[in-house]
């Protein structure tokens, strides 16, 4: 009796959550109007990174 009211549980649980993902809601409240992606590496300099970039070493090179 326990394990189908569990089962239950856990298909109710996993419908929802593709509902919410197909529907796209999310538990943060974000605005995606009005960004726009940079049109080059200039426009969003930060975003770069060579093919050398290791993360933590201070000793970069070839």
């Amino acid at each position: 009796m326990i394990a189908r009211v569990y089962t239950i549980w856990g298909a109710a649980v996993l419908l929802l959550l593709g509902v919410a993902q197909y529907r796209g809601w999310s538990t943060t409240s974000t605005s995606t109007q009005g960004t726009t992606n940079p049109r080059s590496v200039r426009a969003n300099p930060g975003a770069y990174r060579s093919p050398y970039f290791i993360p933590g070493r201070t000793m970069r090179g070839k």
